[in-house]
């Protein structure tokens, strides 16, 4: 009798690989607590263990030592919480994001570029998802208006709109770099999964998400015009971010033509109440944090000083001392720099596309991680994690034994 083995290997393989996609789908419905991406993770993690679909990379030490120093600093700060209650669920909430990073580490090191095609699938159908409803309801064609939008700026199925903004910027980097690359009967999914990315971000009001999307294209076209590779992969970039760039332009265009939208923006681009106050915490945060070097306790910011710090490396800093900020620092500047290094080493184009939209997102996260808080976002976890992908055996930075045994 024929080895029926390997067609239940595959099939095994295309279930988990199918959850994987639903899993990142979902990332855009959160909403509610707990999240149904909170509780499928979870349910992952477990069936990936179980089918040894996790593999760490021996590339990530550094990672995993930043990410384990920062939760050792978590847990010296609870010493000086003045509010348990309050450390303790904030510290928890990290703890979790932490989980959802390793599984996605171990994803990366095992499934390699297919963990980022399947990663950002995933994410790019939810992101469509959620925007689409959201500019139903924002523009009253669904009476949900209540339900996707605050303060007049839309945030489809997320708490706020500053977050969906930022999530929104991978997704839109990924469909940007699709435009070009793949057969002419899919681009033009990949054209209106751009502009409604796009279109949410411009709709979410968000002065930081704005920033983080330009940020990002910019970052991805430098980073595919100077890697290796062939002449087309170039040409191809060139043709695909200008496209992407007219395609935008176009859209907000319009948008602008609409009186809500026009006096909405008009109130956004200039200077908001709270922007004075937000500097002011943060100054007084780093006082705080030069006289605690253990840190306050995590979760205190708001509660000491009435607001949060808006600038996630001042929040590590004064919450969890000086190496809880360093190690913040040291995981978001790392996962940056091995992005970069595979996007502009690796010679294999598919792969060399991935990780410039990773380091080019990552790059948006670390500079809008200044003015606002980042460190509870679901999405710069795993991005965090997907930029320790093992590079080929072949490219530089490349070893025989890649990745640590299965776990």
């Amino acid at each position: 009798m024929p080895d029926r083995r390997p067609t239940a290997d595959r099939s095994v393989r295309d279930l988990f690989e199918g959850l994987v996609v639903i899993l990142l789908a979902l990332s855009s419905v959160v909403h509610v607590e707990p999240a149904p991406f909170d509780l499928l993770i979870v349910l992952l993690f477990v069936i990936a263990l179980a089918l040894r679909r996790l593999a760490i990379p021996r590339a990530s030490s550094f990672a995993l030592a930043c990410v384990a120093m920062f939760l050792l600093t978590n847990v010296i700060s609870l010493g000086a919480a003045d509010n348990i209650n309050v450390a303790l669920r904030y510290g928890a909430i990290t703890l979790y994001l932490v989980i959802a990073w390793a599984f996605v580490l171990g994803l990366a090191g095992k499934s390699r570029e297919r963990a980022v095609q399947l990663v950002m699938l995933g994410w790019t159908i939810g992101a469509v998802l959620t925007t689409i409803l959201a500019i139903l309801g924002y523009f009253r064609l669904l009476p949900i208006y209540e339900l996707v939008t605050e303060s007049d700026r839309i945030r489809g199925l997320f708490k706020d709109p500053n977050v969906y903004g930022a999530a929104l910027v991978p997704p839109a980097v990924w469909a940007a770099s699709r435009l070009v690359a793949l057969e002419r009967s899919r681009r033009s999914a990949w054209a209106a999964a751009l502009v409604l990315c796009g279109v949410g971000v411009f709709l979410s009001y968000s002065r930081g998400a704005w920033i983080s999307l330009g940020v990002a294209m910019l970052t991805f076209f430098l980073l595919r015009v100077v890697g290796v590779g062939t002449g087309r992969s170039r040409v191809m970039t060139l043709l695909a971010v200008p496209v992407a760039a007219v395609l935008l332009a176009i859209a907000f265009g319009r948008l602008t033509d609409i009186d809500v939208v026009r006096d909405m923006l008009e109130r956004r681009l200039g200077m908001q109440s709270y922007d004075t106050e937000r500097f002011s915490i943060q100054r007084k945060a780093i006082e705080t944090a030069m006289r605690t070097p253990l840190g306050i306790g995590p979760g205190h910011t708001e509660p000491v000083f009435r607001r949060a710090a808006h600038n996630s490396y001042v929040r590590a800093f004064v919450e969890n001392g000086y190496l809880g900020g360093l190690s913040l620092i040291g995981l978001l500047v790392a996962s940056l720099l091995r992005s970069t290094w595979l996007a502009l080493g690796v010679r294999e184009p598919r792969l060399q596309v991935a990780m410039a939209m990773v380091a080019a997102s990552l790059a948006a996260i670390c500079v809008e991680s200044v003015v606002i808080d980042t460190l509870h976002w679901r999405h710069m976890w795993v991005l965090a994690a997907l930029a320790w992908i093992p590079a080929p055996e072949g490219d530089y930075g490349a070893t025989s034994s890649s990745t640590r045994s299965p776990s």
